[in-house]
C-alpha cells in the first residue's frame, strides 16, 4: 500500500521494540496522538521473520535499533529491499542519540529518527509530521 500522507486516526503502525516497558510507552503515546488502538501492532524482534506478509499494510514502522540477535540496521536493509514497503515510512528508535547515530540512521535509509526517552509533549506533533511525509530527526 502506498499512501503519500495519512492522518493519525487512519494510520496503521507497527512498533518493533524488544523492551516491554518501552513498547507500552510508545503504544500509549500513539493512542494519545490519535492513532486508533486497533491500528497499532507490536513486535519484539525481527518483523521480517514474524509478520512478513503483513509488513506492506503498515504506513509507519517504528524500529528499535538495539534488538537482540539482529539490530535495526540489518533489519532496515531487508525491509528496504521489499517492494511492498516502498511507501512505508520507517523511523529509528534508540537511546543512542549522538550526531553520528543520526547520520548512521540517515545513511542506512531510515525516514526519521526518534531518540529515547521520548518526549511525550512533542510526540503527537512528531507523528503528525511523519505521517504527512515530513522527515523528523529528533533526539527528544
Amino acid at each position: 500500500m502506498i499512501r503519500e500522507t495519512v492522518t493519525p486516526n487512519e494510520a496503521l503502525i507497527l512498533v518493533v521494540e524488544d523492551d516491554p516497558n518501552n513498547r507500552l510507552v510508545i503504544t500509549r503515546l500513539l493512542k494519545l496522538s490519535g492513532v486508533r488502538p486497533e491500528n497499532v501492532a507490536e513486535c519484539d524482534s525481527d518483523p521480517t521473520v514474524l509478520i512478513p506478509d503483513r509488513l506492506g499494510d503498515f504506513d509507519l514502522i517504528f524500529l528499535d535499533l538495539q534488538l537482540p540477535r539482529k539490530d535495526g540496521y540489518a533489519i532496515i536493509t531487508e525491509l528496504k529491499a521489499m517492494p511492498a514497503l516502498a511507501g512505508t515510512k520507517i523511523v529509528a528508535l534508540t537511546a543512542n542519540v549522538m550526531r553520528q547515530d543520526i547520520e548512521r540512521a540517515k545513511t542506512a535509509g531510515f525516514d526519521g529518527f526518534v531518540g529515547k526517552p521520548i518526549d511525550g509533549r512533542k510526540f503527537s506533533e512528531i507523528i503528525t509530521k511523519i505521517l504527512a511525509g515530513e522527515s523528523v530527526w529528533t533526539v527528544q
